[in-house]
């Protein structure tokens, strides 16, 4: 479920002439039976909202009253106030000169004729208050004080995020409560500036509009509204014409493939870096320890590794994920192949459980995806059905993946173009609605290209440049920067007659030789591209492999050993 909560404002969107009516009433005690929670945002004290709506307490999770001034959460009988109250030097000032009001808890609610007289006041006695208007209403407010942050902080008591929100308004006050939801709609008499600014404007006039988005998209999850939001959509890079390609925030089943060193990682980051700057949660399951840097980012955090004891269990991690803004990144690389499906399954459980409670995290993504799902099945692959949450997969190829996996998949993404290929032919041949296998034009794939298809007919791939990151990828930090490779996959120092058998078993034994190592015997293995080979097929690292090799074919260089030493250092911290 992607929609947990729906917001509404009060007079002209559920009430009409201060009452709501019983069909709208019957509408939204639906959204509540279907599991989500009812929000009423108003600009409304809460002693006349009581008056004028004696079932508050039944019919509501939240109000936020005083356009954001106040919070009552009526299960615990609990109000609080989210702005300042009225400054008496204010009050004093209004009531001088003339002004008709009312004082609330924070708002100071009076007519919009009163509106020069009351920014006189304001300005007379120096006070923080913002004018908002209302059809004919005038309100002052605390400065900073909007329905945004009355609603944010409704949101935040029920551990929900503004991206699982819907919200409906009609007034100038709306704006502010629109502008904090995922799906923002205006009832068809709202205000025109309202009208413009809604993803959605619905057909029928005040409650008669919230009853027919309530029977005919919140109930069905907003599905053919928020998949379709393109301010959400995810910028993944730019094609060679240099138009944006994206991807769904919501309900995307992304799968990522491609040979080692080809990309995968850097285009998962991307994601990764858009989610954040989004402030979408996720989590990453990451077998092989390939994106502890990421917590380079803000608010990431990365568990496991080399201290396994630190990955949480399944109960500690379903209480991070209820968080808002949970990002975590959950290292398994030090545990066994047989560890990592098994806790792969319960961390999946715990990501399931937390979905259907609040919709969080809104990204799951599963690097190695393979091992976690293989082909031959196990465990893990049930849990990981695409719902109507977001999923990402990356793995070598479609064909290693448990074929319940396969079947969730609605794009492709890869590094390749023979991977490309083999997976739509893998997909299908499980019935997926790929029409035909699609040329594509302009050849193989330089590094740092993708081919991006959606899984329907008639879907036409598009080939882009993956997005720079912010965030420098360094592939299996600890395995190939401390680890220990097996003596068939080390680098051998030897010279040119074979006269040395240094072993590198790591990145850091390799800067530490090569810097020992006599200049015969390092122009030796630089002439032959001995370096960049094995950073490409043994460190698995093509951009390092890229920048090595440029040294190596820089015939006029003198200073090689310097600089392939800093770029392996600036990459790996070694």
């Amino acid at each position: 479920m992607i929609i947990h909560a729906l917001a509404v404002d009060y007079d002209g969107t559920i009430a009409q002439h201060g009452q709501v009516g019983t069909t709208t009433a019957a509408a939204l005690a639906r959204v509540r039976e279907s599991g989500r929670r009812l929000l009423l945002v108003t600009g409304r004290m809460l002693p006349d909202l009581r008056n004028a709506c004696p079932d508050l307490d039944r019919m509501f999770d939240a109000v936020v009253a005083e356009n954001g001034g106040l919070l009552y959460l009526p299960a615990r009988r609990e109000v609080r106030t989210l702005g300042d109250p009225p400054e008496a030097a204010l009050v004093e000032a209004l009531r001088l000169r003339g002004v008709s009001f009312d004082l609330g808890s924070s708002i100071v609610a009076t007519d919009e004729p009163y509106a020069e007289a009351a920014l006189a006041a304001i300005r007379e006695t120096g006070v923080e208050r913002t004018l908002v208007f209302n059809k004919g209403s005038l309100m002052l407010l605390p400065g900073g004080v909007t329905k945004g942050t009355g609603l944010l902080a409704a949101l935040t008591t029920f551990e929900l995020s503004p991206h699982n929100l819907c919200g409906i308004g009609d007034a100038e006050n709306d704006h502010a409560l629109l502008a904090l939801c995922e799906c923002s709609v205006a009832v068809a008499d709202a205000v025109p500036a309202l009208r413009e600014r809604a993803d959605h404007v619905t057909r029928g006039k005040g409650p008669a509009g919230v009853v027919e988005f309530i029977e005919e998209h919140v109930v069905a999850d907003a599905a053919a509204l928020v998949g379709g939001l393109a301010r959400h959509h995810l910028t993944l890079g730019r094609t060679a014409s240099g138009e944006s390609v994206t991807i769904p925030a919501h309900g995307s089943g992304l799968l990522v493939i491609g040979p080692s060193a080809t990309g995968k990682s850097t285009l998962t980051g991307v994601v990764v870096e858009r989610l954040v700057y989004a402030q979408r949660s996720f989590c990453l399951l990451d077998p092989e320890g390939d994106h502890e840097t990421l917590t380079e980012l803000e608010g990431v955090v990365a568990l496991g590794g080399k201290s396994h004891q630190t990955l949480p269990i399944a109960d500690e991690l379903r209480q991070l994920l209820r968080q808002p803004s949970a990002r975590l990144v959950l290292n398994l690389s030090g545990l066994t192949m047989a560890e990592k499906v098994v806790y792969a399954t319960q961390a999946l459980g715990a990501v399931a459980a937390a979905r259907s409670a609040s919709g969080l995290p809104h990204w799951l993504i599963v690097d190695e995806a393979d091992h976690i799902a293989p082909a031959e099945g196990s465990s893990a692959a049930e849990l990981l059905r695409r719902g109507s949450e977001s999923l990402m997969l990356i793995t070598l190829s479609a064909e290693r993946l448990a074929p319940d996996v396969r079947r969730g998949v609605s794009a492709v993404a890869s590094t390749e173009l023979e991977a490309f290929r083999a997976a739509l032919i893998t997909l299908r041949s499980e019935g997926a609605p790929v029409r035909r296998i699609p040329d594509v034009a302009g050849g193989p794939l330089t590094r740092g290209e993708v081919l991006l298809t959606k899984i329907g007919s008639g879907a036409v791939p598009v080939r882009f440049r993956v997005a720079r990151r912010e965030v420098q990828h360094r592939r299996h930090v600890r395995k190939y920067a401390e680890g220990e490779l097996p003596p068939d996959r080390s680098f051998y120092f030897r010279g040119p007659q074979a006269a040395l058998n240094l072993r590198a078993a790591n990145l850091k034994r390799f800067c530490e030789l090569a810097e020992g190592v006599d200049e015969a015997t390092w122009a030796h293995h630089l002439k032959r591209g001995d370096y960049s080979a094995w950073m490409l097929n043994q460190i698995k690292d093509g951009e390092l492999a890229d920048e090595v090799a440029a040294v190596e074919h820089d015939s006029a260089a003198t200073d090689s050993r310097p600089r392939v030493l800093e770029l392996v250092r600036s990459r790996y911290a070694v």
